[in-house]
């Protein structure tokens, strides 16, 4: 490509006057520190955005979002979300830097709250940040923002990757997740429970210990 054509692109891109974006404290470390990761924790929510309907919006509930960078992918469709974190710093953020029509960023300690309902209800890297005996609560409160029609899609480490974990992941994973106990837990409250794994950015349906992270879908909910 010569000179003069690259500067036609980059008029092209130019004209759309877009604001750089800064990134958030969370965002910013991985980036410095290891920024593979934030490739990883993407590729989750694509992953979420094929699950989703593409012949028109959906109510999406996202429940743990950070800083909403990644919520961005899930509204990429045209889906209204409501994204919810007790973080006041992320939310501070993603309230100021975040601007996409059909987002609402809300601070909020979601378990038991009820918010509306939802086609979808996603929420990744939550659940093991919860204590266990908290765990019921948290999933009745998917099933209560959620349609009869609805699903759910819950992600997790897997506890068979924790000791090649991270000290900060270490600190704050409190509750592991194998994909048995998960898959059990999303069937004490869904007819449906549906497992994939996922090693980097590669979603499969391979052996469950050797997945680096686990997603677990719900559908039909029992209550």
């Amino acid at each position: 490509m010569s000179k003069e054509a690259w500067d036609d692109v980059r008029r092209h891109v130019g004209q759309t006057k877009a604001e750089p974006l800064v990134l958030g404290d969370l965002n910013s470390y991985i980036v410095r520190s290891t920024p593979r990761h934030l490739l990883f924790t993407l590729s989750r929510y694509k992953f979420i955005t094929r699950l989703l309907c593409n012949d028109g919006p959906m109510k999406v509930l996202e429940l743990g979002c950070g800083e909403g960078l990644s919520t961005v992918l899930i509204a990429e469709d045209g889906h209204e979300i409501t994204a919810v974190d007790f973080d006041e710093r992320s939310i501070s953020y993603a309230n100021e830097h975040i601007k996409k029509a059909g987002i609402e960023f809300m601070c909020d300690d979601f378990i038991g709250k009820f918010y509306g309902n939802f086609d979808a209800v996603v929420s990744l890297d939550v659940i093991e940040h919860i204590n266990e005996d908290r765990e019921d609560e948290l999933m009745a409160t998917i099933c209560s923002n959620l349609q009869p029609h609805g699903f759910t899609v819950i992600g997790t480490p897997n506890i068979t990757a924790s000791p090649y974990a991270s000290e900060n992941s270490k600190i704050g994973h409190i509750n592991l997740y194998s994909a048995q106990r998960l898959t059990a837990l999303v069937r004490k409250y869904f007819w449906n429970a549906f497992v994939f794994g996922m090693n980097d950015e590669v979603v499969h349906t391979g052996f469950y210990p050797m997945c680096h992270y686990l997603f677990v879908v719900g559908c039909g909910k029992k209550i």
